[in-house]
């Protein structure tokens, strides 16, 4: 064999993110002088390089070069033993390559972060979302547990334990209830606490708040005493005037009709022909009401599902209009983030920013308003792409695929005839 070539060392272990250099030994053992082209395989080419790529020796010398790891701290590069080679190729005779080989071990790492969406919540019963991201390149359980002070909060978490595989997020549900409800009154804040506990790592303490609103609200108590005070007001009106009037209407009526009575009598046969013909006029007139068309309403109302979708590797965003004079009451919200892209998302109705999330913290998000969002004019998503993922089982995307489901009830104006 003309070309030896040999590493130093045929295993190394190093944490992401961290460099390791082993030297390889090159030795010309031929009779003329021959040029070498140098490249590691087996590994990503973006983290294993060979210094320098090319070198030439005469014959009976040798010379050493470098192999440098540098793999990044990132959930994309999994912990373990990584077999590699590194092809040392002669340019005179390529029959002649040799492949020394060995293997590089990188070290697991944690790196857990959780997110409480929303912060704060209102109602009788509270609802939240805790985002957990395992940026990690190993998998994590998680255990997410949720405590007020003094215990005054019914607090149910599910799923209290999660398994979360490198790069990916996992959602855990709270459910926030007052054992003692508000009948009335103002509204109480109660502050609470979201313990996220990676194993091998410090828990995380996440603060949220839930607003207890009362049972009956305040408008309510106010339209009780104005309904009970027009009751009183027509009660006062029908004993002081109305009823008087018509008992002294009712009477002059009988003293007519006792007076009429012999003179209609002698009149049946007139009023009979009257009466028919009367009624016959009566089945016309009932005839052609019952012709006429009812009159279209005034407002249309329907629900309504409309999808916003972003694609890009920038800032785009995609938008809903609403004709003149229509209203839309969004009452749910679904985002959805399939790559797991790195970024921002905002939803704005009518130029007010209702939803403002890091993407990296979720890969669905289904959230539902209390009270209904109204929008008059667009409701509008804008995106800004920072990184974009791996969609599941697929090559890294190029750029963010984001989308948002709007769910709601549309009022827009009856066409008019």
């Amino acid at each position: 064999m003309t070309t030896i070539a040999s590493l130093d060392s045929t295993s190394v272990r190093l944490d992401p993110g961290a460099e390791a250099v082993i030297p390889l030994q090159i030795r010309n053992n031929g009779t003329v002088v021959e040029g070498y082209e140098l490249s590691v395989i087996g590994v990503p080419a973006d983290w294993a390089i060979v210094e320098p790529s090319t070198v030439s020796l005469y014959p009976g010398t040798a010379t050493t070069a470098t192999v440098t790891f540098r793999p990044p701290r990132s959930a994309r590069t999994p912990a373990g033993e990584h077999g590699f080679g590194v092809s040392v190729l002669p340019t005179e005779h390529p029959e002649h390559a040799v492949v020394p080989e060995g293997t590089v071990e990188l070290l697991p790492f944690l790196e857990t972060t959780a997110e409480v969406v929303p912060r704060t919540s209102q109602g009788r019963r509270g609802r939240h979302q805790v985002a957990i991201d395992n940026r990690g390149n190993v998998p994590v359980n998680v255990m997410v547990r949720a405590a007020s002070d003094g215990g005054r909060l019914a607090l149910k978490v599910d799923p209290v334990g999660l398994e979360i595989p490198p790069g990916e997020a996992r959602f855990a549900r709270i459910s926030a209830r007052s054992p003692r409800p508000i009948w009335r009154g103002q509204p109480v804040t109660h502050p609470f606490i979201v313990e996220v506990a990676p194993e091998r790592t410090t828990p995380v303490e996440l603060d949220a708040t839930y607003v207890q609103t009362p049972v009956v609200p305040k408008w309510l108590l106010w339209l009780l005493v104005g309904l009970l005070a027009l009751a009183l007001v027509l009660a006062t009106l029908w004993f002081t005037l109305l009823k008087p009037t018509i008992e002294s209407q009712a009477r002059d009526a009988v003293g007519e009709a006792v007076a009429d009575a012999q003179q209609a009598a002698g009149e049946a046969k007139e009023n009979a022909e009257s009466a028919n013909k009367s009624a016959t006029d009566a089945q016309k007139s009932v005839d052609k009401v019952a012709a006429d068309k009812e009159a279209p309403p005034s407002q249309i109302i329907s629900d309504q599902s409309k999808r916003l979708h972003v694609v890009t590797a920038g800032s785009s965003s995609d938008q809903l209009e609403f004709e003149d004079k229509s209203v839309f009451r969004m009452t749910d919200v679904v985002l959805s983030n399939p790559q797991g892209d790195f970024g921002r998302a905002q939803l704005l109705v009518d130029g007010d920013i209702q939803m403002d999330v890091a993407l990296e913290n979720f890969r669905d998000l289904d959230f539902h308003f209390v009270s209904p969002v109204v929008a008059n004019k667009v409701i509008r998503l804008d995106v800004t792409c920072r990184t974009p993922g791996t969609p599941p089982d697929d090559e890294a995307a190029k750029t963010c695929d984001v989308s948002a489901l709007i769910g709601g009830e549309l009022s827009r104006p009856a066409p008019q005839n």
